[in-house]
């Protein structure tokens, strides 16, 4: 399984890879600069609360180290908003940023479909 992680530079850059983003426990409170066992109760706490499915933002695979469970670029996202740490809350604000930037596109086109009836 081809996978990178994120990165945050100490300026507060952030960098999301264009591959698949899983990323291991160990990883991730390196990433937010927190503790792994906060990192750990949050992920069981969110898997608990039903936020997230353990199917859809966890993997397990094999390493040369054993086996190491992953979590998805979604649970990470999640994590950033439960964890508080300098590095978190510039993921925040990037993701944020990303919600709330303005794009340049072409107007909607609007289609109307209809089942045994015609439209003038």
């Amino acid at each position: 399984m081809k996978r990178e992680i994120i990165t945050i530079r100490e300026n507060g850059e952030i960098h999301i890879p264009t591959t698949p983003v899983w990323m291991s426990a160990c990883e991730i409170a390196d990433l937010l600069g927190a503790f792994s066992g906060k990192v750990n109760a949050q992920i069981k706490a969110i898997f608990k609360e039903g936020l997230l499915m353990e199917t859809e933002a966890m993997r397990t695979v094999r390493s040369e180290r054993g086996f190491i469970d992953l979590y998805s670029i979604e649970m990470i996202a999640m994590l950033s908003f439960r964890i508080a740490t300098p590095q978190a809350k510039y993921l925040r604000r990037w993701i944020i940023g990303r919600f709330s930037k303005k794009k340049v596109s072409s107007p909607p086109i609007i289609v109307c479909y209809t089942v045994g009836r015609q439209h003038n």
